[in-house]
């Protein structure tokens, strides 16, 4: 189990190293984190938040493993590596616009609450 873990933190660490949207979306996080510090959001906001900042994290990294691969199997332009790509890129987009919506609705809420 110890070595499983060894194993994720290799992964986050060569995601950090490789990936410029992995750096943007944690740089993204943080601004959020240090907005709710400063907003004083509820523990159920908090909780709201950190399902968003970690359903886009995992997709990213997710992402980040379906274009590794792609690239490992056809490193040749492809159609279907094509889609595979796009499709991957289009979950962290849908998981970006819903961590969107709900930090929304965490801002109106701690906003209307003040």
């Amino acid at each position: 189990m110890i070595a499983a873990f060894g194993y994720a933190l290799e992964g986050l660490r060569a995601a950090w190293r490789t990936q410029r949207n992995v750096r943007i979306h944690v740089a993204l996080a943080l601004a959020v984190v240090v907005a709710g510090i400063v907003l004083r959001f509820s523990w159920f906001g908090w909780a709201i938040i950190a399902i968003a900042i970690g359903l886009v994290l995992a997709t990213e990294l997710l992402n980040t493993a379906v274009e590794a691969l792609v690239d490992l199997v056809s490193p040749q332009e492809h159609p279907l590596a094509k889609r595979a790509r796009d499709v991957a890129a289009a979950g962290v987009l849908a998981a970006s616009l819903a961590a969107l919506a709900a930090g929304l609705c965490v801002l109106i809420a701690t906003l209307r609450a003040h």
